[in-house]
């Protein structure tokens, strides 16, 4: 195992580190731990993340992190997750929280072009050497992945996305007519439904959608995907494992997007694996982005 720096490091610590400033701006506003709302459980998950850090410490962190040289588009989405716990404290499903794949599938469609959703496709493409001709299945596609992989994979290769959003997919589709992309073939289902692949992929894509769904099932649809031989890339704004001091603040935030359930855990991904009896390599890219080669059964 090999953890390298990239580009995607700098920004997960950015993330972090301004989601830590918002969190104290938070408690500051909302006198949340002597203060009562109507949403008890939301309030007892923040009430327990302020009595139980040294938020000293990390605010210290926080500055460090904050002057890293990012991209202001990554600002619109944590944005959106801090707007959203002041309406969460009201009801967790509040209909100012705009964070739904399906309600709110126009926000998605802007965030997930930029930020740190774009940064993770290029790392991916150049890390994992994406080129023409190179077959493609994207699990969790969303609106922005289909146009950039099908455009790099050429007329000779191919890009399956699926995605449970039609709203998303809707997106994504009305861009590929537009560029004609006969390349690219975007289903609507879940990623956790047993799926039948009629051809063999190289790359499987996993992006930023293991803590809505249930980890066992999304790698056998990528295994079959791949007929137990090809490349797996995995990122994760959290592995729990890996990071497990972020993991509190960070879940806070996410559990405000309708279907999160937490982030993954990298011994996880490898125990599904094993019990598969799938012969393997991994590399860690960075602390949030995992490769793995898959060499038969």
């Amino acid at each position: 195992m090999l953890i390298q720096k990239s580009k995607i490091e700098d920004v997960m610590e950015f993330v972090y580190s301004y989601l830590i400033l918002k969190s104290y701006f938070f408690k500051i506003k909302t006198k949340i731990i002597d203060s009562n709302y109507p949403n008890s459980e939301f309030v007892e998950k923040c009430r327990d993340l302020f009595r139980n850090s040294d938020f000293k410490q990390l605010l210290k962190k926080a500055f460090k992190g904050v002057k890293k040289d990012i991209d202001g588009d990554c600002l619109d989405f944590l944005d959106a997750l801090d707007k959203s716990a002041y309406f969460a404290l009201i009801h967790p499903n509040h209909p100012n929280i705009t964070l739904g794949f399906v309600k709110d599938a126009d926000l998605w469609d802007i965030w997930l072009n930029e930020g740190v959703f774009k940064i993770v496709r290029e790392v991916i493409s150049d890390k994992f050497s994406i080129s023409s001709g190179d077959k493609i299945i994207d699990f969790g596609c969303g609106s922005a992945s289909p146009l950039y992989f099908g455009s790099m994979v050429g007329s000779t290769g191919l890009y399956t996305g699926i995605d449970y959003s039609e709203a998303l997919i809707k997106i994504a589709e009305t861009r590929k007519k537009r560029e004609n992309f006969d390349r690219v073939n975007l289903i609507k289902n879940s990623v956790e439904t047993k799926l039948q692949f009629r051809r063999k992929y190289d790359f499987a894509i996993c992006s930023s959608i293991l803590q809505y769904v249930d980890i066992k099932a999304v790698l056998s649809n990528i295994l079959e995907a791949l007929k137990y031989e090809g490349t797996i890339a995995i990122f994760s704004g959290l592995f729990r494992d890996i990071e497990l001091e972020k993991t509190k603040l960070l879940e806070i935030y996410y559990s405000l997007i309708p279907s999160f359930k937490r982030f993954p855990e990298l011994s996880k991904i490898l125990e599904v694996l094993d019990n598969k009896g799938v012969a393997y390599k991994y590399k860690l890219v960075d602390n949030n982005l995992l490769k793995i080669d898959v060499r038969g059964v």
